[in-house]
């Protein structure tokens, strides 16, 4: 049988009902030798078989990096492996500028994976702005595209107008063309972390992010997580601002944490547009009185943050909430925090008094009603 009709067959069966054969076939796939299987992938014409290799059996050697060079290979399958895999895999997705064009989310999918160079995710999205990719669908797009290509590409990003200002650098020239563009933009020239350090920061491991603590030796723990904090600022000073832009829409808890309080309004704004965030960090920043009165306000804007009673009721209690919202967030709450708002001393003189006459209202129409 011809290996690519061999292959055709087992990627089939792979998906078969039967949990039994499906596993055969997938055993199957893995012992074809990769020498045959490269030949037949390389001229494979079958997207959904090309695609069911890249999603079941990626782990094997080199396959993802063919299926990559193979062009029936969908778009889709494209934008799985540049969001799920890692190497010059990437960089390779990266230069096909044609796929990017006809079919954004592979830039989407390219930016959101951690394991992404910064080097390389520069050139896409500025490869996207200046042929009139919209992307505006990306949660942080117009800070991504700010901290990397300068205000003014995000002032045209937001009005929709047309990206193709001119022509990427050439090949001969690249870095001088490209610090001419910058200075343009305005951009600053910065370093930044080098490539393996910001990749180490991306990839923290989910028990960094949860806080994990081991119980049995709390002390050596604390002075541990102290030392650790220390180096994670240092590291976070050091990078970039396209960096730290990334890092808020991606890093862990503790990185966004440091990048929340940072002095650029590009930054620290780009932390409440990660998808990493969740109602618990929205209501630690609602209640610091320390945070800048953008990230507040925003939060207090927020209809789908400001569902949530506890949000609410932080804002109220925050000097730098916007006073309407204030108000309109103190009718929401139950008497028994109303009343303790009216007793504070820690929060603005508007916020106790309007609690009082709010509970005195209430309390003449409990009477009335009586």
């Amino acid at each position: 049988m011809d290996p690519r009709d061999l292959l055709t067959s087992l990627a089939y069966l792979s998906q078969d009902k039967n949990p039994d054969i499906a596993q055969t076939a997938a055993d199957s796939i893995n012992q074809i030798p990769l020498s045959v299987l490269s030949q037949a992938v390389k001229i494979h014409d079958n997207p959904g078989t090309l695609d069911r290799l890249a999603r079941a059996h990626s782990s094997i050697n080199g396959l993802v990096d063919l299926i990559v060079a193979n062009k029936n290979a969908a778009n889709e399958t494209i934008a799985h492996i540049a969001g799920s895999s890692k190497g010059p895999v990437l960089d390779q997705i990266a230069v096909n500028q044609s796929r990017i064009q006809d079919f954004p989310k592979i830039v989407e999918a390219l930016y959101y994976n951690s394991e992404t160079r910064m080097g390389t995710v520069a050139v896409v999205l500025e490869n996207a702005v200046r042929m009139g990719i919209d992307l505006s669908h990306i949660p942080g797009y117009l800070e991504i595209v700010e901290s990397i290509l300068g205000p003014e590409a995000a002032n045209r990003a937001k009005r929709k107008e047309d990206f193709l200002v001119e022509e990427p650098p050439s090949k001969d020239e690249p870095e001088e063309q490209a610090q001419e563009a910058n200075a343009e933009e305005g951009l600053d020239e910065e370093e930044g972390l080098d490539e393996e350090a910001f990749s180490q920061l991306m990839g923290e491991s989910s028990e960094d992010e949860a806080g994990v603590v081991d119980q049995k030796a709390e002390a050596e723990d604390e002075e541990a997580s102290l030392n650790k904090s220390a180096a994670l600022w240092k590291q976070v000073a050091k990078m970039s601002v396209a960096q730290k832009v990334r890092a808020a829409l991606l890093g862990s808890a503790e990185v966004r944490d440091l990048l929340i309080r940072d002095t650029r309004r590009l930054v620290y704004m780009s932390v409440l547009k990660s998808p990493r965030i969740n109602e618990k960090d929205i209501i630690t920043y609602a209640k610091s009185r320390n945070l800048n009165e953008d990230i507040i306000r925003s939060i207090a804007t927020s209809r789908e943050w400001t569902k949530n009673y506890a949000v609410r009721a932080a804002l109220v209690a925050n000097p730098k909430c916007p006073p309407n919202q204030a108000m309109s967030f103190l009718r929401t709450l139950m008497n028994r925090d109303v009343k303790q708002l009216s007793q504070s001393k820690d929060v603005p003189g508007y916020v106790a008094r309007n609690a009082k006459q709010l509970l005195q209202l209430r309390e003449e129409g409990k009477a009335k009603q009586a």
